[in-house]
């Protein structure tokens, strides 16, 4: 709706300000004028509808938001702190020294002597030499000498015969001794003395003294006043077994074995292959060749192994240990434990609550009201008038005044004899059809 009003508001104003003589073309359908028309063409012309923009002013209210700046008052709480002397009231122990008459048992030690009969068994060690056998396989080489038939082709001519020389070169075995030497180790017994150190036990008794503890004693100095001092109790002696080991050196004979290394030659027998070049005759036919199968005996060795027994007698020595009891004499001390009752003086302390009263300092929190300017923003409504435009189109009348035609008075024409076929052809306007008005919708805003 917007562009179609814009369009014809521009088609009006453009008609609007053209000259009389574009004008009257317009009307005319591109003629001028009718001046220079034929007496039959000089007629009145009727009067027509033309539309002009016309502009109102009007106002419409807008509303604003304004902030303004508002000040108050808050009430705010500070807490100070204040100390404050307060009596206290506590309890405290106090310990009153008395006096008691303490019984106690001290045990003393008396010692008997006696002697024991004590049992004990030794081993000895036996050596005996006894043989065993030990039965070892061995395995032994046997060679048999066996000749084998083995077929073969030879090819003759049988036009022309010619013997050529075949050499072939073989593998015959030598046996041969030889004397490799061998070495076996050998255990030799060695007999040697060898000195043993041995701890005999042995228990003795020492006498041991022990000081006696200190207790504490009440006595009563020159200016009348208890004193407490720490006095030491008499001592007692105990009999204490200390173990004093006795170190006894012995001979003794050892055996051992050393290992002994023998070299001696065995002989050895060897088979060896050594190449033989066999050289044959072989006859050859030079028109065909005929195949013929031939025998020839091949000799050679077998081995195969033979297992014997062998039966070795090899010393050995084993040690078996033989018990003997022996009876030795042992000093015994016996302690024993007798109790004395006695009587000694013993300080003690007696608790007992006592108060008092401390001045103590209690901080405690103060609450005050202070008063603080605040500021803040209020919003606030502003109604203004803003003017716009609105454009109309308004139909006006216009009247066409009479144009005197060529070479005639005012007033002499067609236009008194009444119209004229030509005046009846005149294209009459038609009145163009007015915009309507824009809805408020439409209707520009405060920034337009």
């Amino acid at each position: 709706m917007k562009h179609l009003g814009a369009g014809i508001i521009a088609i009006l104003v453009m008609f609007s300000g053209t000259g009389p003589s574009e004008a009257q073309a317009g009307r005319y359908c591109g003629g001028g004028c009718y001046n220079c028309c034929p007496v039959q063409a000089c007629a009145q012309s009727c009067c027509y509808t033309q539309y002009q923009v016309q502009r109102q002013t009007c106002y419409r209210t807008v509303a604003e938001t304004v902030w303004d700046r508002q000040e108050y008052t808050v009430n705010r709480n500070v807490y100070e702190t204040v100390c404050e002397d307060r009596p206290v009231t506590c309890m405290r122990t106090v310990m009153d020294r008395q006096e008691r008459d303490v019984p106690y048992t001290v045990c003393r030690q008396v010692q008997e002597c006696s002697q024991r009969e004590e049992r004990y068994t030794t081993c000895r060690p036996v050596w005996e030499t006894a043989c065993r056998e030990v039965t070892r396989v061995v395995r032994r080489p046997v060679w048999q000498d066996q000749v084998r038939v083995e077929n073969y082709t030879v090819c003759r001519p049988v036009c022309e015969t010619i013997t050529r020389e075949c050499r072939q070169t073989v593998m015959r075995q030598v046996c041969e001794v030889v004397n490799q030497p061998r070495c076996r180790t050998v255990m030799r017994p060695v007999v040697e003395n060898r000195c043993v150190t041995e701890v005999v036990p042995n228990w003795t008794t020492q006498q041991v003294y022990h000081p006696g503890r200190c207790v504490p004693r009440t006595y009563v100095d020159a200016c009348g006043c208890p004193r407490t001092c720490m006095v030491q109790c008499p001592g007692f002696t105990t009999c204490q077994r200390v173990y004093c080991p006795q170190t006894v050196q012995r001979q003794i004979q050892c055996t051992r074995y050393v290992a002994e290394v023998i070299n001696e030659t065995v002989p050895v027998q060897v088979m060896r292959c050594v190449p033989e070049v066999v050289v044959t005759q072989v006859p050859q036919q030079i028109t065909r060749i005929v195949q013929q199968t031939c025998q020839r005996q091949i000799p050679y060795r077998t081995c195969s192994w033979v297992c014997e027994n062998v039966v070795d007698r090899v010393p050995y020595r084993t040690c078996r240990m033989v018990t003997q009891e022996h009876v030795r004499t042992i000093p015994v001390v016996t302690c024993r434990v007798i109790q004395e009752q006695r009587v000694r003086r013993e300080v003690y302390c007696v608790p007992r609550q006592e108060a008092y009263t401390v001045t103590q300092r209690v901080a405690r929190p103060v609450c005050r009201v202070v008063q603080q300017q605040m500021c803040r923003m209020v919003p606030r409504q502003v109604c203004r008038q803003e003017p716009y435009e609105i454009c109309t189109m308004v139909p006006v009348q216009v009247c066409p005044q009479p144009t005197p035609c060529c070479g005639l008075p005012a007033g002499v024409g067609p236009s008194a004899a009444g119209p004229t076929p030509v005046e009846a052809a005149k294209p009459v306007p038609t009145p163009e059809p007015a915009a309507p008005p824009a809805p408020e919708a439409d209707k520009p805003g405060p920034s337009a």
